[in-house]
């Protein structure tokens, strides 16, 4: 290892303090450098790095500057001349090496200079002749020119297709290598692009008007294979392979599809998806879609241009979704309590067996005096006579033609009707469903009969209607994203009334209500309501004397009612969405019927004759066991009479 004079490190740090240098700088070739410099100057700093790595340097005049260099930890060689490598480009400056010595000069002269070692036989300044066959010489001299320092002389002979140089030796056979590799014949492939649909004319008259053909390509047209011929560069190539491919589409190419539906009808899918793609004013030559639908295998069958294929099986999917059910439940609330009291005295004088006079009242549901004592004396109808219901105090004095009746009455009765109704069903989303539970009543419309020569009708007839008498519940559910329930009701509660019209014909009540609502999922809502109240009562009496006190009540009669009806109609929806949520409702509702079957069953009491049990075959976890249960009565089965049917079996018993 050799190490620096201690002289020379003396002498350049007293150089170094008088350049205004403050720091310390410790150095030995090949050794780790210690830096700590602060402005000092560069061409100082230059000596330094060529002490440290044993390099040579030439300095060109115009390298000056300072420099701050702060290396707390030794360097070695090879990290200072990075360092010196990056302060040189900090003050745009830069290392030419040349093999034994290299050269520091700034930037913008670096192109001008030679690298390489030197040739010491070749280091004059020479002119030379350089020789250009393929490329431009013009493209040449462009490139060229920036590279040659202010001495030097370029002069282009274009019609020979030569370079005169003049310059420094070294200079001229750089610049000759890079002419060398410039120089080189142009082999840009000719690519032929052949067109299976689109005119090729037309697909030139595009790359054209898009300005994507560099100078020095050429794109045409080969009309007898209908392709474009194509010359240029890869990328070019390229970009007009992707262009015509995209270009070279049939318009009218149909293709066909078949997509098995799993939950959508086919009839109904395919109209809706038609309507869709199909435009209202088509091109005459343009192909449209075609879509039929196979109702055995609920299939579509489609026929589409291939753009618009994928569009309308995207849309078959969507469509051919598992769709929603709804549980509709109503509860139907009827209650009515109608009252009623009488209490009226009648009295009278009979004559010639007739009432000749005295106090009578005619009020509804009560017979009057003269009713009853006409019954009393015609012997035939004595059978029928009736006072009517509740308390009766009567008496009559006299013979059988002549005398005097009383008749005193009261009652007070009361009539409630109790009706719950909690019809429920199940449908899809938007499909329409009816739930009926009635009586088929027939009504007579008419009638016709002919007289002959006797009194009896000669072929009598009527004409008869059925009607449904009971409950019918009809509903349309839609449900919606956010699990509301939009639903179209019409709803009709009817009951006969056990009353005949003046017409002929039982009358029938009827309450029935049509709506539209939207009701959350699992929530309850009133569809609609009544709350009915009514009284009356009639008065009868004779004018003053009934005023009397004690004797006056004699001489009245008043009956009065009172009548009072609620009804409630309820509704909540319940949406189901998948296998799960239906099994789990369908095991709550059976239990609910186990359990009104077990309440409404009768008692059995052990005594002949037995009572059987009904109640619903269902242990609450199992739901094929009411399909399990069978049909054959338990005794029938125990005495195994021959033949007896087996039981119904379903999937999964």
């Amino acid at each position: 290892m050799s190490y620096l004079h201690p002289l020379r490190v003396c002498i350049l740090a007293l150089c170094m303090y008088c350049a205004g240098l403050s720091g310390s700088v410790n150095a030995q070739s090949g050794a780790d450098v210690e830096l700590d410099l602060r402005d000092a100057d560069l061409r100082s700093f230059v000596e330094i790095v060529s002490e440290a790595t044993g390099s040579n340097f030439v300095l060109d005049p115009a390298v000056r500057g300072t420099v701050t260099v702060l290396a707390p930890n030794p360097l070695s060689a090879d990290a200072l001349y990075e360092v010196f490598l990056t302060v040189l480009e900090l003050n745009r400056l830069t290392v030419i090496e040349n093999g034994a010595v290299s050269r520091v000069v700034p930037m913008n002269v670096a192109r001008e200079q030679s690298t390489g070692p030197i040739d010491i036989t070749r280091a004059g300044f020479e002119t030379r002749v350089i020789e250009v066959r393929n490329v431009p010489l013009s493209e040449v001299v462009e490139v060229i020119r920036p590279l040659l320092p202010a001495e030097a002389v370029l002069t282009p002979v274009p019609r020979a297709r030569l370079l005169l140089l003049s310059d420094r030796a070294q200079n001229i056979s750089r610049i000759e290598a890079l002419v060398a590799r410039l120089d080189q014949p142009r082999e840009d492939p000719i690519e032929l692009i052949r067109l299976r649909n689109a005119n090729a004319s037309e697909v030139l008259q595009v790359v054209e008007a898009m300005g994507i053909v560099p100078e020095g390509a050429a794109v045409s047209v080969d009309r007898r294979s209908n392709a474009l011929v194509v010359s240029g560069d890869e990328e070019l190539r390229k970009q007009l392979r992707v262009l015509a491919s995209r270009l070279d589409k049939q318009r009218d190419s149909v293709v066909s599809h078949a997509i098995e539906l799993n939950y959508a009808d086919a009839a109904t899918l395919a109209d809706v998806v038609l309507r869709a793609v199909q435009t209202e004013n088509p091109q005459p030559d343009a192909a449209q879609a075609r879509i039929v639908a196979d109702p055995q295998t609920n299939t579509l069958l489609i026929n589409a241009p291939e753009d618009q294929l994928h569009n309308i099986v995207s849309m078959v999917h969507f469509l051919d979704r598992r769709p929603t059910q709804v549980l509709v439940e109503a509860v139907i609330f009827e209650m009515s309590v109608e009252g009623f009291s009488d209490l009226s005295a009648q009295f009278g004088a009979v004559l010639n067996n007739a009432v000749v006079g005295g106090v009578e009242f005619s009020l509804p549901g009560r017979p009057s005096l003269s009713s009853l004592v006409t019954s009393i004396l015609d012997d035939t109808n004595t059978s029928t006579v009736t006072a009517g219901s509740g308390g009766v105090i009567g008496g009559a004095a006299g013979n059988n033609s002549d005398g005097i009746a009383g008749l005193l009455t009261a009652i007070a009765s009361t009539n409630s009707t109790r009706l719950l109704s909690t019809p429920s069903i199940m449908t899809l989303n938007n499909e329409e469903a009816e739930i009926v539970v009635a009586q088929n009543v027939p009504f007579v419309t008419g009638s016709f009969s002919q007289v002959g020569e006797s009194n009896s009708p000669d072929n009598p007839f009527q004409t008869i209607e059925r009607q449904d008498v009971g409950l019918t519940l009809n509903v349309t559910p839609q449900i919606n994203a956010d699990r509301t329930v939009r639903m179209v009701i019409n709803q009709e509660v009817s009951s006969l009334t056990n009353a005949n019209a003046a017409a002929g014909g039982e009358i029938t009540a009827r309450r029935s209500l049509s709506t539209t609502v939207l009701v959350r999922d699992g929530n309850v809502i009133m569809l609609g309501g009544l709350l009915e109240d009514g009284s009356g009562a009639v008065s009868q009496r004779v004018p003053g004397i009934s005023k009397l006190p004690i004797v006056g009540g004699l001489f009245r009669g008043k009956s009065v009612e009172d009548n009072q009806r609620v009804l409630l109609v309820m509704l909540r929806p319940r949406v189901v969405k998948n296998d799960a949520e239906a099994k789990a409702l369908t095991k709550q509702l059976a239990r609910k019927a186990k359990a009104t079957s077990l309440a409404i069953q009768p008692i059995d009491d052990g005594q002949y004759p037995r009572t059987s049990q009904r109640t619903l075959p269902f242990d609450g976890a199992d739901l094929n066991q009411p399909f399990d249960a069978g049909y054959v009565d338990d005794v029938a089965q125990s005495r195994n009479f021959p033949p007896l049917p087996t039981r119904l079996r379903f999937g999964g018993g």
